[in-house]
């Protein structure tokens, strides 16, 4: 045999080629079994993908109808609407707050394993403003929830109730979300607090709130901390003599690009 080849016998016994040989002959035998578990598996394949097309158009979707509501709800009012108008117009506020709900209603109805108490309670906002008890309603059960949008609800049910005079109501709530704040800042919840307070005639309580916002260090040089200075002014001046003094405007301020400034919690 000359040097370098392999014999027929050697091949027959290389271990790959045996390996490939029993493969062959198994594939053969079981070629019914092995067909039938590739079309499942390219059956399973397929539903997959095409789940995951609805389930992929569904959230698009769903995040399209609850933008229409924020365009709603960021909507101008105009009458009569100008010429080429960029963005959305309205030509009353009640028109807004009905286009704004609709939308949302759409959203927490067709949507809700996305949006629905998110939108139920954007929706709600409006609503108070054509059909306020069923938004109360609304807001209601919204506000038992351990939630971010329960802590909103009971804000907008205890600003609800204050504006409409219902001040023993409305501290209710603001003592229960101050418990659990959520994402409502507590600046923002003791300022409503003392502005309940004040309307009923309880000036010590009210002061003391207005106080301990405005002798915030972090709430004094913006709206709500102002706010709650002007307030003490007229209420107890001699108490703004025993606030700290504002911290020193940065020579940088109103230089844009340098960082961000504080939150805007007195909106």
């Amino acid at each position: 045999m000359a040097k370098g080849r392999v014999s027929a016998q050697q091949l027959k016994r290389d271990p790959l080629m045996e390996q490939y040989v029993a493969t062959s002959v198994w594939a053969k035998s079981n070629s019914r079994p092995i067909l039938k578990w590739l079309t499942i598996a390219a059956v399973v394949i397929a539903v997959a993908a095409i789940v995951w097309m609805i389930f992929s158009r569904r959230s698009n979707n769903a995040a399209e109808v609850l933008a229409e509501g924020f365009r709603w709800n960021e909507a101008q009012v105009a009458n009569p609407i100008p010429p080429n108008p960029v963005g959305y117009y309205a030509t009353s506020e009640d028109e807004k707050h009905r286009k704004a709900y609709e939308a949302f209603t759409k959203a927490a109805n067709d949507y809700s394993s996305y949006y629905g108490d998110l939108a139920r309670y954007y929706a709600a906002t409006h609503q108070l403003f054509f059909e306020p008890e069923k938004a109360e309603a609304t807001l209601k059960e919204l506000a038992q929830k351990d939630s971010d949008v329960g802590a909103q609800a009971r804000l907008a049910l205890a600003q609800r109730y204050e504006a409409t005079g219902k001040n023993e109501e409305s501290l209710a709530e603001y003592q229960k979300l101050k418990a659990k704040p959520g994402n409502v800042a507590l600046g923002q919840i003791d300022y409503n607090m003392a502005r309940v307070y004040e309307a009923m005639g309880k000036t010590k309580e009210a002061v003391d709130l207005y106080f301990a916002v405005a002798n915030n260090k972090e709430l004094r040089s913006i709206g709500l901390g102002t706010n709650a200075v002007s307030r003490l002014t007229v209420l107890a001046p001699e108490k703004v003599d025993q606030l700290p003094p504002p911290e020193p405007t940065s020579p940088f301020a109103g230089l844009g690009g340098l960082g961000g400034g504080a939150p805007m919690l007195g909106r």
